[in-house]
């Protein structure tokens, strides 16, 4: 019989889970260099991924690396229970905010803090609304770097108060924030090659079953210690449950109750205890509480007494010395204890029994063997397991192929000996650390989860000689009982080199043994080829850099992110990805019920794209008003997407009721994550001064950031300046440049701009120019529209077909944009109805209609012909109709809607 002491627990689904974020900056280019910062985060690191955290680290990052390495954390989060951030570099407080400074940062003008560093409240957030239980951590402010005396943040103009150190923030509920110093205090560096606070936590953090306040608590009274007291941690807890960052399983395992026959014999007997088993590899104390009656103990030729302290490894080796072949029976009693006191106690029976063999061999009740046939009792016998997995990076726990379960299942009970840091273990739904025990049978109930991380390409370029080989795509894994069998993975016909990294995990019997049988199990980590056909960029629940729409191959989208969504139907990335490449397709049904899928699993950057759809009344009926709460709720995730589109929407008050102020602080959060159209939003409002105070310097510094990251608005905007002269020195040439840039890049008013300045500088080419008009009015630039029918009513040789004007007037109305369409409407009135209503004939044909002959007579035919293309009602209006029509069909040329306004 088996006595455990203590318990695993159990959940539904996964539990336990843990996500770390650790950035460590000493690399500072323009601000004093911090030595230690990275030796911080790297021994940070070690401690966490010790403690079943799966670290996303980052070291000496410039803004665009740190924007990067928080998304890659923002996708590894996934509604995990804890999320941890741990910063070591310079940082500072304005305006009661912390914010930290990427290695490239100057902080040299008022508008620097808003582009080159990343407030630190709006990461506590993001984690927030992913996961049940948040820590900051934050060795920071060893200096104050400021090199200017104010700064903007959002609306104010902050003035710095010459306050060193961070600010303290109030937590919310759920919230532990953990600062190596007290508020408006300087942390110390150290010379020992860590700082005084993260070498402390490091030695203190991995003490098991100590929670996390009291662990603080000794951490400061050592940090004092070490300082001299110049330097006291302090913390703001608001946490509503106890957290460790070592659990120690506490399982205490053994024989409590074993019968040893043996003849009638005054010769000794091995009792043949069987070792104890601990999870954590824990020191055992084994005693003897009662000593036989009718014999003595021995081990080697040492006579055992109640005195006697046995190694847990030797307690096999025990022997019973009867005292005279007249004995009865007897009854040995013993005890094992833990280091932290856990205690379980044994006993052992010497039946006399004259059928008994002296000496029969007696199987130890906890040896394990392994295999279907049965093996001899020596455990060092038993044959080594190799198992051999492949799984895609973000589709969950894969299950142990059914093979090891059914054909090769050990028996007894296994330690967690090895866990690739970039893995997560789980066994019945609860997250299992190294040294934790599992019970044999439980195997089946393993699952292993490879890191949410990015693959890198340089972690795919893996020698052929060095992988193992992996799973076919039934699922199934290739095992091994002999030796470790080295086979390459097939590759693709367009790769040569590059191999998915293996992680591996590592089990071994509990019970030590002289040759040791370990379960070894590989898992080839690679990205599905829907990610990387059709993941979008910065999605935060994306596990690939990701495409623009227009850079999307989509007949092998569709086939891959097809097979990715039957294979993993419960993957609502998949439906999304696969979502994308159906509308680059041009099949909206499908697209949307994709769309609405993926939404209603939770993936935020589908409930982005509706909301844009409805905006447009693109594959839906426009209604601006149903996008703000799919807006809402990507937002609330850190989506930089969402965050713009309802800044945007809330700016300009398009679908909800106008806020300027709260629209203006999501842009800058979409900014701070790097997203340059929120760059371009705020930019435009400062140089336009429609609803905040005019700063063309500021609008500037926005557009130079955005233009700096290739983004086409950003190169347009700063065109702009350039042109007028605003906030900087008037330069058309240089204003010429970026326009040609952003219009071969795709932007769809580029050319017009381009036109327009041509126009003004007394230098356009009529054809160039209107060329330039056309493609913008292709693109959805309704000014391009306008202008372009303008100029061919006064060349009307210059037209493509007698109704280019019709058509070019109708798509700019389509748009329905302030300022323009309303004249291009009014000007399509006054064009005769038969020349109109040819364009609908025309258009209806296109759209796969038999409509009869073009003879600009509207009839019921092609009333119905019109409602079957718009799939609702067609308006009486001749012209509305014609609207309506070159609306859909310039929607389903696939433009580019996010680089279009709402």
């Amino acid at each position: 019989m088996l006595l455990a002491v203590g318990s695993v627990l159990a959940a539904d689904g996964v539990s336990g889970r843990r996500a770390a974020l650790v950035i460590g900056n000493s690399a500072y280019e323009h601000l004093a260099r911090l030595p230690n910062a990275t030796n911080d985060a790297d021994r940070i690191r070690d401690v966490l991924e010790r403690a079943n955290f799966e670290v996303t680290l980052g070291k000496d990052l410039d803004k665009k690396g740190l924007e990067e390495t928080i998304l890659g954390f923002l996708r590894t989060l996934n509604d995990g229970d804890v999320a941890l951030f741990y910063y070591s570099g310079h940082a500072v407080q304005v305006g009661g905010h912390n914010f930290m400074l990427p290695v490239d940062a100057t902080l040299a003008t008022s508008y620097d803090l808003e582009v080159q560093a990343y407030n630190m409240s709006s990461l506590l957030e993001y984690m927030r609304e992913t996961s049940s239980l948040q820590i900051a951590i934050l060795d920071a402010c060893r200096d104050n770097p400021f090199a200017n005396n104010s700064y903007y943040v959002g609306q104010a103009k902050v003035a710095v108060e010459g306050k060193k150190g961070l600010a303290s923030v109030a937590p919310q509920d759920g919230t532990l924030i953990v600062y190596s110093t007290a508020p408006d205090r300087v942390a110390l560096d150290g010379t020992q090659g860590l700082s005084p606070f993260t070498g402390t936590f490091a030695e203190y953090a991995l003490k098991p079953n100590v929670e996390v306040r009291k662990l603080l608590s000794d951490i400061r009274a050592e940090v004092i210690k070490r300082t001299d007291g110049r330097q006291t941690p302090w913390d703001a807890s608001s946490l509503t449950s106890s957290f460790f960052f070592v659990t120690r399983q506490n399982l205490l395992i053994i024989e409590d109750m074993r019968e040893v026959r043996v003849p009638p014999s005054p010769k000794e007997v091995a009792l043949r205890i069987s070792p104890p088993i601990t999870s954590g590899n824990a020191e055992l104390t084994i005693s003897f509480t009662k000593l036989p009656d009718q014999g003595t103990l021995w081990l080697g030729d040492q006579q055992l007494s109640l005195d006697s302290k046995v190694s847990a490894d030797r307690i096999e080796e025990v022997m019973f010395k009867p005292a005279s072949a007249d004995m009865t029976g007897d009854e040995v009693r013993y005890s094992v204890t833990t280091d932290s006191g856990r205690s379980a106690s044994g006993i052992v029976r010497v039946v006399v029994d004259a059928q008994a063999v002296a000496q029969a061999p007696v199987k130890p009740a906890l040896t394990i063997q392994q295999g279907d046939e049965p093996k001899p009792a020596a455990p060092e016998q038993a044959k080594p397991i190799l198992v051999a997995m492949a799984s895609d990076i973000g589709t969950g726990f894969a299950a142990m192929p059914e093979e090891i379960v059914r054909s090769s299942a050990p028996t007894g009970w296994l330690r967690l000996e090895k866990r690739d840091p970039e893995t997560q273990v789980a066994v019945d739904g609860q997250i299992v650390s190294e040294g934790d025990l599992i019970k044999a049978e439980d195997i089946a109930k393993l699952r292993i989860r490879p890191s949410l991380k990015l693959v890198s390409a340089s972690d795919t370029d893996v020698p052929v000689a060095e992988t193992v080989a992996m799973a076919p795509q039934s699922g199934k894994a290739d095992t091994s009982t002999d030796s470790m069998e080295v086979k390459p993975i097939p590759l693709p016909a367009d790769k040569t080199a590059a191999q998915p990294p293996v992680r591996t995990v590592v089990l071994m019997p509990a019970v030590k043994t002289v040759a040791p049988a370990p379960i070894t199990i590989n898992v080839a980590v690679s990205v599905n080829e829907c990610d990387t056909l059709a993941a979008e960029p910065l999605d935060v629940q994306a596990v690939a850099d990701g495409k623009l729409p227009n850079d999307i191959d989509v007949a092998k989208a569709l086939v891959a992110c097809k097979a990715a969504v039957d294979q993993h139907p419960e993957v609502a990335r998949f439906k999304y990805q696969y979502a994308r490449a159906l509308y680059a397709e041009g099949n909206f049904k499908e697209a949307l019920t994709e769309l609405n899928a993926a939404s209603d699993a939770g993936h935020v950057r589908a409930s982005y794209l509706l909301g844009r759809l409805y905006q447009f009344g693109a594959a839906v009926e426009r209604d601006p008003s149903r996008a703000i709460p799919l807006f809402e709720t990507g937002a609330k995730r850190g989506d930089p997407y969402s965050q713009y589109a309802l800044g945007k929407a809330l700016v300009n008050g398009t679908g909800t009721k106008a806020d300027v102020e709260r629209g203006m602080a999501l842009a800058e959060r979409a900014a701070e994550s790097g997203h340059t159209y929120a760059m371009n939003l705020l930019g435009s409002e400062y140089y336009l001064g429609r609803y905040v105070k005019k700063d063309y310097a500021r609008a500037l510094r926005l557009f130079q950031e955005s233009a700096n990251r290739d983004d086409v608005y950003g190169m347009v905007n700063l065109g702009v300046l350039y042109r007028d002269g605003a906030g900087v020195e008037k330069d058309q040439a240089r204003a010429t440049e970026l326009f040609e840039q952003a219009r071969a890049k795709g932007h769809p008013s580029a050319g017009r701009l381009l036109g327009y300045m041509a126009v003004q500088n007394g230098n356009a080419n009529t054809e160039i120019l209107l060329n330039w008009y056309r493609e913008s009015a292709e693109r959805g630039d309704a000014w391009g529209g306008y202008f372009a029918a303008k100029l061919l009513k006064d060349n009307p040789a210059l037209q493509r077909d007698s109704g280019e004007v019709v058509r070019l007037l109708a798509l700019s109305a389509s748009q329905d944009t302030k300022d323009v369409s309303a004249d291009a409407k009014s000007d399509l009135g006054k064009i005769g109805s038969s020349d109109v209503a040819k364009e609908v004939q025309l258009a209806l044909q296109r759209s796969g209609q038999d409509v009869g002959d073009i003879d600009g007579k509207l009839g019921a035919r092609t009333r119905d012909a019109a409602a079957a293309v718009l799939g609702t009602d067609a308006p009486r209006d001749s012209r509305a109709l014609l609207i309506a029509l070159l609306r859909k069909e310039w929607i389903e040329s696939r433009p580019r809607l996010d680089m279009l306004g709402s």
